[in-house]
């Protein structure tokens, strides 16, 4: 079932942000924005995936809970009686109002408010709001709508806009957006982060599978930020490149995908208490052998790790330097993810559990 729900949660990713691309690009004047299709029928399409995808942990409960009393007995009770049930009972609900309101070509507005209100009831019923009710609430909603804002204005400019008219006076409100976003991201990730790991128990953190998401998608930040930086600020003759914002949107899929993951994973609240019942990553085996009670997790040089980090260093050059050198985009991306490889190796190796 991780995998059924991990990959429901990006499709789910995916439905907000087009849906929110979608409302902010709405507001925008059409002479400061591409020319795109603004398509009601994917339009709808998303608000479905909402309310679809974000059944999948309802789904996995009943699953879990179903002793023989019948499939539909236990879906009603976990809608009633459990908290993630009644999050997707709101959930649909306020699908069913955007839906209607879409499908009635309703305001910009209307949508904006709806849509709001399905990214508060995300927050209220996260993970994180039920080990601090308003500080969880607050943190996660916030996350997740910089998240929705920044990437769905950049999955429509990236895949669905029909040229790049108006681009410098779209990247003249866009690049300032987008770091907004940023800055509003790493400040409530790291909030939420917090929760979830004390920030002594990070390198020990990594020996469990939750700790190994955490770092893979750290990692994949950085080349991420490096395609922000070729999009935002190298593109010195501001002209519109879309198979460098496929880039940007890629290596923002992974981290999609990582986070995805990473919530279905027992976080470690006590390094050692997860390790007995989770045991360690598949990964860490592999690159470390098995390990003990009581984990350390003390950084420790080695030459092959310290080695592995500076490949990964130079791959992250290679990036930048890749773009001004013309190279092919993919090769960027390739260069990116060696860089995530590589150094997550290397700290791997200079870590000693």
């Amino acid at each position: 079932m991780i995998f059924f729900t991990a990959i429901s949660d990006v499709l789910l990713y995916l439905a907000f942000s087009y849906m929110i691309g979608c409302i902010v690009l709405g507001f925008v004047p059409a002479n400061r924005k591409p020319r795109f299709q603004d398509s009601r029928k994917l339009q709808l399409i998303s608000v479905a995936g909402i309310a679809l995808f974000s059944l999948a942990p309802v789904i996995e409960l009943v699953v879990f809970l179903n002793n023989g009393q019948g499939v539909f007995s236990t879906f009603f009770r976990v809608l009633m009686d459990f908290r993630i049930g009644n999050g997707w009972v709101l959930t649909l609900l306020f699908c069913i109002l955007l839906g209607l309101t879409v499908f009635y070509s309703g305001s910009v507005h209307m949508r904006a408010y709806y849509t709001g209100i399905l990214v508060l009831i995300v927050g209220f019923f996260s993970h994180v709001s039920t080990l601090n009710l308003w500080a969880g609430f607050f943190s996660h909603s916030i996350h997740f709508l910089s998240m929705s804002l920044w990437i769905g204005v950049l999955l429509h400019i990236a895949w669905l806009a029909h040229d790049g008219s108006n681009w410098k006076s779209f990247t003249a409100w866009f690049t300032p957006f987008a770091i907004a976003c940023l800055a509003a991201l790493f400040i409530s990730g790291i909030i939420i982060m917090l929760f979830f790991v004390n920030p002594a128990d990070y390198a020990k953190s990594w020996v469990l599978p939750y700790g190994q998401m955490l770092l893979l998608k750290h990692l994949t930040i950085v080349p991420i930020l490096a395609a922000a930086l070729i999009n935002g600020f190298l593109n010195k003759k501001g002209v519109y490149e879309r198979v460098w914002l496929k880039v940007e949107f890629l290596l923002i899929l992974l981290v999609f995908a990582l986070t995805a993951f990473m919530s279905k994973q027992a976080p470690p609240h006590d390094i050692n208490d997860t390790f007995r019942s989770e045991g360690m990553a598949p990964f860490v085996e592999l690159l470390k052998g098995p390990q003990y009670i009581p984990i350390d997790g003390a950084l420790a040089f080695s030459l092959n790790g310290a080695l592995l980090i500076a490949i990964g260093l130079m791959c992250l050059g290679l990036m930048v330097l890749g773009y001004k050198k013309q190279l092919p985009p993919w090769l960027s991306l390739l260069f990116g993810l060696v860089f995530v490889g590589a150094v997550y190796a290397g700290l791997m190796l200079n870590t000693v559990f």
